[in-house]
């Protein structure tokens, strides 16, 4: 890069430091400010802290390396989160936010009765999911980082030393360790105040550049014989990766795997989860909430995907004979962003990455000090100090999640794995918010069953090879093992409301047949309309979502009529939706 690319990504990140010391006396007052941002978020800004979350180091370079090496229609691993997600805004928004807890984890204290298994539950949680998980996340999104940086600064992969415990340490591993403890500073002076506040302006990096790349890069490839000319050229080149889904007639495991995406893989991620729920407690209102996942639903999946895909397609003719899909972005970025841009997109692959890391970091450590230190090890200490022990849990946190980077070698193999498990406890996560007979018992089967299911698939039974890539497979059996197992234990652990359910009923006042013996015994009528308002907002939101979803896509690749046809479906989905909500209660 040029020394004025420098100067963009040093800007980036004194400003992200200078944003962290300004937050630092608020973050300070004690774990509301610190975790949650004193619950002062507006819609907008929670929105878009979550979508810039999401929008890590590995998301383009994931799904560019996936768009290339499979095919257009291998997005819906993750498009079909759509579904998911859009039930989360009309179905767990609100509630989240009206429980008032701090974390996800913390619900289970305000869910299910204080036994010895709803601890040992609770401490489970806090491992398995703000270390194990989290970890994994943290070290697929610098894997992602390590490849952007070795390709586009041209960075040595030689070791430069050999240390205990960690191993050979590379140029690009020592610049990621410098830019990983500038993103531990921050978040740790400022708690989520900082986080979100960079994310603002990690968000308007990071669409900047990625839409400048896929501009160059489509223009340059649509030049004289045109896009489908030059890619029908490149070696290697197949019409399968243009594909928006796997030829339906043909029953075969592409079309098993895309089946099972659109219809089950999103079962997981409806009742939202981490720093999802952490920025929807962080919201003034349940209105806020409410807001704050629809917009980022609107960015995540209809701003966002298709300048990754179309630079991910094009490389195709680039770099016909890439080695690693996964560094076909990285690779245009050297070949395609002048001087200026450059830095620029380095510096939004950078924020990207920082920002990802610090949310995790500051999600991490609330499960730590709230759900573990605090109500287990030291019950009595004062605000502060629970603040300097979050910032310790941080910088471990940071430590274990390098370690697992050096074991990771593949993004799309990292998000497989954790998918399998999180969709094996996916209904039961529904579940316990609309039947009241759900108990820690119920949760405690569906993780063991999956993480032992899950694991004898994965790594013994049903492998992935290099003809088959059977994560779907290995999804249905899971969870077609795991789901019985756990209604059969929650009916036979649960035959009367406990005191805590019946309280949580009266706080919450949630709506629907799951609860209606609870509002029978204590004629506390549901505060929620009825489940089918929510139902209709969720089908005809999701409708408009894919209809644009699919429609750019068809613009692009000048497949006319169905871009018509997606045009057609959206304003009749907007009419609709636009009445749906009219009538969908939206309170503070």
């Amino acid at each position: 890069m040029a020394p004025f690319d420098w100067v963009i990504v040093g800007f980036y990140v004194v400003a992200a430091l200078c944003i962290g010391v300004a937050f630092k006396k608020r973050a300070d007052a004690g774990k509301e400010g610190f975790f949650l941002a004193d619950r002062s978020l507006g819609w907008f800004i929670a929105g878009t802290s979550i979508v810039a979350t999401t929008f890590s180091a590995d998301t383009p370079v994931f799904v560019a390396g996936m768009s290339r090496d499979i095919g257009i229609y291998q997005n819906w691993f993750w498009w079909s989160g759509i579904f998911g997600q859009m039930a989360t805004v009309f179905f767990f928004a609100r509630l989240w936010r009206r429980s008032e807890i701090l974390t996800d984890i913390e619900f289970l204290m305000k869910r299910y009765e204080h036994t010895p298994a709803n601890h040992v539950l609770r401490i489970f949680k806090v491992f398995f999911d703000g270390v194990f998980i989290n970890c994994i996340v943290m070290a697929s999104v610098t894997l992602a980082m390590a490849k952007v940086f070795s390709v586009v600064l041209g960075l040595s992969d030689e070791p430069m030393a050999m240390l205990p415990l960690i191993g050979p340490v590379t140029s690009t591993g020592l610049l990621l360790c410098l830019l990983g403890a500038s993103a531990v500073f921050y978040a740790a002076l400022s708690g989520l105040y900082g986080v979100v506040y960079t994310d603002l302006i990690q968000f308007g990096l990071a669409m900047l550049g990625s839409i400048v790349l896929a501009v160059l890069v489509y223009v340059d490839i649509s030049r004289g014989d045109g896009l489908y000319a030059h890619l029908e050229a490149a070696p290697g080149f197949d019409e399968v990766v243009l594909r928006f889904a796997p030829d339906l007639r043909q029953f075969d495991l592409r079309t098993f795997t895309f089946l099972t995406f659109i219809f089950v893989a999103w079962w997981s991620g409806a009742p939202g989860s981490g720093y999802g729920v952490q920025r929807l407690l962080s919201t003034k209102s349940e209105h806020d909430s409410f807001l704050a996942f629809l917009w980022y639903n609107i960015c995540h999946y209809l701003v966002r995907p298709w300048p990754w895909i179309v630079v991910g397609i094009c490389s195709i003719y680039y770099f016909p004979q890439l080695a690693d899909p996964e560094t076909s972005y990285p690779e245009m970025i050297g070949r395609f962003m002048p001087v200026g841009m450059k830095g620029v997109i380095v510096a939004s692959m950078l924020a990207a990455f920082m920002s990802t890391i610090d949310t995790h970091l500051n999600w991490g450590s609330s499960y730590l000090i709230n759900d573990l230190y605090q109500p287990y090890i030291n019950p009595n200490a004062k605000p502060h100090h629970y603040v300097n022990v979050s910032r310790i849990a941080m910088f471990l946190l940071t430590l274990v999640a390098l370690s697992v980077t050096l074991r990771l070698t593949q993004i799309l193999a990292a998000y497989e794995y954790l998918g399998l498990f999180l969709g094996g406890i996916g209904p039961v996560m529904i579940a316990r918010w609309y039947w009241w007979r759900v108990n820690p018992w119920s949760e405690i089967c569906a993780i063991v069953t999956s993480l032992i299911v899950g694991n004898l698939l994965a790594l013994w039974l049903l492998p992935d090879t290099d003809e088959q890539r059977l994560f779907a497979v290995r999804l249905l059996i899971t969870m077609g093992i795991a789901t019985p197992i756990w209604v059969t234990v929650t009916l036979l652990t649960s035959r009367r409301p406990s005191e805590q359910t019946v309280a949580f009923y009266r706080k919450m006042r949630i709506g629907g047949p799951g609860w209606k013996r609870l509002a029978l015994e204590t004629g506390v009528a549901p505060l929620d309309e009825k489940l089918w308002h929510a139902t209709a907002g969720w089908l005809v939101a999701s409708l408009l979502m894919v209809s644009v979803l699919v429609g750019v896509g068809k613009l692009l690749f000048h497949e006319w009529l169905t871009a018509f046809v997606c045009a057609v479906v959206f304003v009749c989905c907007a009419f609709a939706l636009k009445k749906l909500i009219r009538n969908f209660k939206l309170g503070g």
